[in-house]
């Protein structure tokens, strides 16, 4: 067998004379570290195939417990529940053995960083495997060991779904994943009956029957909480802070009248949303009312003593307020109503300014108080306002008194299209007013991890590891014959 192992090429030269003289002759002392130094520089397969003829013919040089290693790395794929280990002692070692057993499947004890040793070379699948077996877990982030981009991704999609954005899911080709990131953007998903779909009809106000019980089991309280809550525009105070559900609650609740903005912040929102909206109408008279009641919630919310509103929604509330005021010229309080305001923007410059010239304005040379888009119909600025004013024109027909109005503010328009002109802008960003886009996840159960997609690993794909295995039984090797040796 020796005489096998000499004829290999590049062997220790040294090694090498020691093994052939003791074949020649009488065994040289240093013959044990000879042979071991000559089996080193074999190839791993070599190795263990040299030592379990070496030790069925007798070969003294080994301990115990490697003789029975190299009894399992005789096999060439000695996976858990494929094969009975020949001790239980077996499973203890140094790091590459303790790493490819662990690959195995077998219970050896390694740690979580002797195992992200390894993430960085070893294939995918093997990768894979270390999941599945509970070695690595998300708080161990081996995503970030590999160099290949979409590895990476992989592995994050396998252990923290939550943190694949949508352009990711798209690169795996993951539709359900993506999905979830279209719903939460806001889109409608009427290209489906999965739960995604179902969701998209909700927020529009279109609840399906079947809606409920698809629904998280935890899901189902808060489900319950909006269906109910809807029919009198009254919610838990978890679900009127969650901006992701207002879009939802708008379409499920329309209020008959007055909304009261001390409610939540949502029934601000959607009492600045109507008033707005009534504005647009030219129903004065109803928008005032609201108004009123937003500015004294705006109050109460500034001075601490009623719910907290957002700086954004008190912005639009007050602004809203000052230009109400202009209908009956109570300039003072249009400015006292700006100056609570604590967000700045250049709208809101703009509308003290326009406020100052208007104050310093003999009231009989005063323009009309409104904005001319808006008694169009159209938001501030909107360029296409001349397209609204001819088919108001049509609906109009026989309108005097609308018509008046409609024709009034088309030509305040068209002289500040000619000579310039600047109108009190509302609402001060019409981004606030909008229907929040982005819905909520509160509904959706949690984001599942994504399944594997590699094969089981096989010899190929362990190769590295079980290399480094059967060097590691190299370090079993000793000068003296073992105990079970001489015993026998």
């Amino acid at each position: 067998m020796l005489s096998e192992v000499l004829e290999h090429k590049s062997l220790p030269p040294n090694a090498q004379t020691v093994v052939k003289q003791s074949l020649d002759g009488a065994p040289e002392p240093a013959l044990p570290e000879a042979v071991k130094t000559v089996l080193a520089a074999l190839a791993p397969e070599h190795i263990v195939r040299y030592l379990d003829e070496l030790l069925q013919a007798g070969m003294p040089w080994m301990t115990d417990v490697g003789r029975r290693r190299v009894q399992l790395l005789s096999l060439e794929h000695p996976k858990a529940g494929s094969i009975r280990l020949p001790g239980e002692d077996v499973l203890d070692g140094s790091v590459d053995w303790r790493i490819y057993l662990a690959a195995l499947g077998h219970p050896t004890p390694v740690s979580t960083a002797e195992i992200l040793q390894v993430v960085p070379d070893v294939p995918l699948s093997v990768v894979d495997d270390f999941i599945e077996l509970g070695l690595l877990g998300s708080d161990d982030r081996p995503w970030r060991l590999r160099d290949d981009k979409s590895e990476r991704t992989y592995l994050k999609a396998r252990l923290a779904p939550k943190k694949i954005g949508r352009a990711d899911a798209v690169a795996l080709g993951w539709d359900e994943m993506e999905r979830r990131h279209r719903f939460l953007e806001g889109e409608d998903l009427d290209d489906g009956d999965d739960l995604f779909s179902l969701l998209a009809s909700f927020w529009r106000g279109e609840p399906d029957i079947s809606l409920r019980t698809r629904l998280p089991v935890e899901a189902r309280v808060i489900y319950d909480q909006i269906i109910v809550g809807a029919q009198v525009g009254r919610w838990p105070e978890h679900i009127t802070t969650d901006r992701g559900l207002w879009a939802l609650l708008a379409a499920l609740w329309v209020p008959g009248g007055i909304v009261n903005p001390e409610n939540s912040e949502f029934h601000v929102w959607r009492a600045l949303y109507n008033s707005y909206r009534w504005i647009l109408m030219g129903w004065l008279d109803k928008a005032r009312v609201q108004v009123q009641h937003l500015l004294k919630a705006a109050d109460k919310s500034a001075s601490g003593e009623g719910i907290k509103i957002s700086a954004d929604l008190c912005a639009e509330a007050y602004n809203m307020g000052a230009y109400l005021a202009l209908e009956n010229e109570e300039l003072e309080l249009a400015v006292k109503l700006l100056r609570r305001i604590r967000k700045q923007s250049p709208a809101l410059t703009e509308n003290l300014k326009y406020l100052r010239r208007r104050r310093a304005t003999l009231i009989n040379d005063r323009d009309h108080w409104e904005n001319p888009y808006l008694m169009l119909g159209v938001p501030h600025g909107d360029p296409d306002w001349e397209d609204q004013w001819r088919a108001l024109r049509k609906q109009l027909n026989g309108d005097i008194d609308r018509l008046t109005r409609i024709n009034s503010a088309k030509r305040r328009l068209s002289h500040a299209k000619r000579n310039g002109g600047q109108f009190y802008v509302l609402p001060l960003d019409e981004r606030v007013l909008l229907t929040p886009r982005k819905r909520s996840a509160v509904l959706l159960p949690e984001a599942e991890p994504l399944q594997r997609r590699t094969p089981q690993s096989g010899p190929e794909e362990l190769a590295g590891l079980r290399a480094g295995a059967i060097r590691a039984l190299l370090d079993e090797f000793t000068s003296h014959p073992s105990i079970a040796e001489e015993s026998n």
